[in-house]
């Protein structure tokens, strides 16, 4: 339990630590003025959030990021091979739920192993990510009314242990199969709505007769529990 406290407050610290250093040491050469330094870092940090990435950096950005190699490679490998059949696979190997019975607790220490390669943000372990992600929401919106939505922010990404051999076994996949953005399969992919979205013109499914063209299998307002998306957490 210990442990898990540290990722904690080691989530709390990176919220805003790069952008508060920069700020403080901004300060400190233009003023030893306290209300100065608290412009300063209201600017700097517009309502408790770095305006900037660890980075230095945008958020979100596919373009030229400090990780972009890995983010591309991640993405390329993702569009070229999350076809219907990849995905109808997963289902069978994954929805029987026999892979083992874990604590909520036990989930995230595994994530300690695993750092997001679709991530242009944050090369941290995903088990800190978790931590950081219901902390974040705890701060905007702290009211008992929105409980749900602490909790979801630390279980949102779990099902990335599909990708750790821990609890994966013989059912590991590699992170193109398990992290970054969701789209649906068996129609067209939405080109101008998906970063990286030349690579799908690589996945067999791209020019298939049916799967290729914009409804695919699927008929038009059929409802989003209806389609099918592609394999990830």
């Amino acid at each position: 339990m210990g442990s898990l406290l540290a990722k904690e407050e080691v989530a709390r610290e990176c919220l805003v630590e790069p952008k508060l250093a920069k700020a403080e040491n901004a300060d400190a050469a233009a003023s030893a003025n306290e209300g100065d330094m608290e412009t300063s870092l209201a600017k700097a940090v517009p309502d408790g959030f770095a305006a900037e990435n660890k980075f230095g950096d945008s958020y979100r950005n596919y373009e030229d990021s400090s990780r972009q190699a890995e983010v591309s490679r991640t993405y390329n490998a993702m569009h070229t091979k999350q076809t219907l059949e990849f995905v109808r696979e997963q289902h069978a190997k994954w929805l029987k739920f026999d892979k083992g019975e874990f604590t909520v607790m036990e989930v995230i220490g595994m994530l300690d192993d695993l750092i997001d390669d679709s991530d242009p943000d944050n090369d941290l372990p995903n088990s800190i990510h978790d931590f950081q992600t219901a902390e974040r929401i705890r701060e905007q919106w702290p009211g008992e009314e929105y409980d749900w939505f602490h909790l979801v922010g630390l279980l949102h990404d779990l099902g990335k242990v599909m990708a750790l051999p821990k609890l994966a076994g013989d059912s590991l996949l590699e992170q193109w199969a398990v992290v970054g953005d969701t789209f649906c399969v068996g129609c067209a992919p939405a080109m101008d709505a998906i970063v990286f979205s030349e690579s799908f013109k690589e996945n067999p499914d791209y020019n298939h007769p049916v799967y290729g063209t914009q409804n695919g299998i699927y008929e038009p307002g059929c409802g989003i529990s209806n389609l099918v998306m592609s394999w990830g957490h």
